[in-house]
């Protein structure tokens, strides 16, 4: 009797035994499982790129352009078909390849020298109103310094009165743009040069080209030292060899105004345009975005 109850009891004990290491071992087999599975979740979640959102900077809604200059400014010499001379031109080109809208406000006299600009500048209520809201600004001066000096030594003039004239210019030139800057500390200022339309009536002018190279090579260093202003070099396109052969059989350039041989025509303020819109291209930074 004893060994048959002692028997049962054991049997007993090896159940219990048996049934606690199946409930521990599936307990374990479920914790085991269950610690992988979130960490395999774990890597997978890390191993993810996180999305990176680009910021996109939105362009203006409406693009003021401000010139300020002498007559190439104001479009001597342009054609009647179009008119306003690269003024309206780039405004053109502005307002088609940005899609926007584009305004433009001429302040160009011809005839003007940089110091009547200057004053202009100093006095003209109607341009201190548009300056502050400019967000290209363009300027032209020079050609008629360059125009008064040659009407007063004619056929005197030398290498060394250019260069002496334009070390003057300079001066007045750093005062022109610092004045534009008064009334409009943000915009770019795009800084047009002068050209040589005198390589016929200039023949006697030992090394004229040179003057004109060193003048344009001293108002780019002005502009350089201003804030966000820009030199637009346009000495060369005016005079190719091309066009200096021709001249000198027909005595006139394709590309300037047939009246004066001064200004350009429509075709020459076409090139002139594309200059001065390829730099404003560049710079798109600086006035198209907010």
């Amino acid at each position: 009797m004893k060994d048959g109850l002692y028997m049962k009891k054991r049997n007993i004990w090896i159940l219990v035994i048996i049934i606690v290491v199946l409930i521990g071992g599936g307990v374990g087999y479920y914790y085991f499982n269950n610690q992988n599975s979130s960490k395999t979740t774990q890597v997978i979640k890390k191993s993810k790129p996180k999305k990176i959102k680009k910021k996109v900077n939105p362009n203006k809604s409406q693009i003021n352009i401000v010139a300020v200059g002498d007559s190439l400014t104001q479009g001597v010499g342009d054609s009647k078909k179009v008119g306003g001379g690269y003024v309206t031109r780039l405004k053109q080109d502005i307002a088609k390849k940005y899609k926007v809208k584009t305004n433009a406000y001429n302040y160009g006299v011809s005839g003007d020298t940089s110091t009547q600009i200057i004053s202009r500048i100093k006095s003209d209520r109607k341009m201190h109103q548009d300056l502050p809201k400019a967000d290209v600004i363009t300027v032209t001066v020079g050609g008629n310094d360059f125009m008064h000096l040659l009407q007063k030594k004619g056929i005197d003039l030398t290498e060394t009165d250019i260069t002496n004239e334009e070390k003057q210019f300079d001066v007045r030139l750093k005062n022109l743009l610092d004045d534009l800057r008064y009334y409009n500390s943000d915009a770019p200022i795009y800084l047009i040069g002068i050209y040589n339309p005198f390589s016929i009536y200039l023949s006697n002018v030992k090394n004229a080209k040179t003057a004109f190279i060193n003048w344009n090579k001293a108002s780019a260093q002005v502009a350089s030292e201003e804030k966000l202003t820009y030199f637009v070099d346009i000495n060369n396109l005016y005079q190719t060899k091309k066009v200096d052969k021709e001249a000198k059989k027909t005595g006139t350039n394709p590309y300037l105004y047939n009246k004066d041989h001064f200004h350009p025509n429509g075709t020459g303020y076409d090139m002139m345009t594309a200059k001065v819109f390829e730099e404003v291209s560049k710079t798109t930074k600086d006035w198209l975005i907010k």
